[in-house]
């Protein structure tokens, strides 16, 4: 009489397991928002859902703006700081949200300065009248050239604007001297951070050289150049309005002056 064997359970391979697994318990849902290079960077342990806090605190801050200055932190970490410091270690996360925490200070710092100034001494008569002594200075340097008073014809128009316009930042070929904004910015500092962030000088100077890369290296080149002042006048100007905005502009106006008329008259 033949003896039948039973069968032996039938041993699950790892596959099988891990397959197994995932049926019991579904993945977890991807996010919809795309990681910025700023939450990326910054804040390495922040969920992807979640907004960025907020840099500038005042109430008339867009959400835009600050997106903008989390980008151009980021930007400005990535050129100057990461290089370097993934050198020395390539897997710590918090040095650089760290330095974003004292940068966040200094701007908040300045912000609330902003907020509390009145600005329209500065616009509506310093900057127009260092503007008209910059311009008056400029005609009287170029009608100098290539005559007696430009050193027998051989300065040049920068050499002779700079004579009339001396600035121990500037030399005369508009070239800006590095250990004055480092000086500069370091007074900035003393008043806008903290003192227990303002004592490590190994903080402080990093904090102080990513500021003078940023100022000479990306805003002063670009903000001296004549296409950016064009076009960020035109942009303050706007579009120019088609006709039927035109004819709207011109209506109104002519209301206006009427009714005014009519209340000169009423008053005479």
């Amino acid at each position: 009489m033949s003896t039948v064997t039973p069968a032996l359970p039938r041993r699950q391979t790892a596959r099988s397991v891990l397959s197994s697994t995932s049926e019991r318990q579904p993945p977890p849902p991807k996010s919809s928002k795309p990681v910025t290079l700023a939450g990326r960077l910054l804040f390495p342990n922040l969920p992807p859902d979640v907004d960025l806090p907020p840099l500038l605190v005042s109430p008339s801050a867009t959400p835009e703006l600050n997106k903008e200055l989390y980008d151009f932190i980021a930007i400005a970490l990535r050129a100057y700081i990461h290089p370097w410091w993934t050198k020395i270690t390539r897997y710590d996360k918090e040095f650089l949200p760290a330095i974003t925490r004292v940068l966040t200070a200094v701007i908040r710092t300045f912000e609330a300065r902003i907020v509390k100034t009145d600005l329209s001494p500065l616009l509506l008569h310093d900057l127009p009248t260092l503007l008209a002594q910059h311009y008056a200075d400029y005609r009287s340097a170029q009608a100098k050239l290539h005559t007696s008073y430009a050193a027998g014809g051989s300065a040049t128009l920068p050499q002779l604007f700079h004579n009339l316009q001396p600035h121990m930042a500037l030399s005369a070929e508009g070239k800006v001297d590095e250990a004055y904004i480092r000086q500069a910015l370091d007074d900035v500092l003393k008043a806008c951070l903290p003192e227990e962030d303002y004592e490590p000088e190994s903080e402080r100077y990093i904090i102080r050289e990513i500021l003078v890369k940023v100022i000479l290296h990306s805003i002063i080149p670009k903000v001296t150049q004549p296409w950016f002042i064009h076009q960020t006048v035109l942009n303050l100007v706007g579009r120019e309005p088609d006709a039927e905005q035109r004819s709207e502009v011109c209506s109104l106006f002519d209301l206006s002056a009427h009714l005014y008329m009519e209340i000169l008259e009423m008053e005479l």
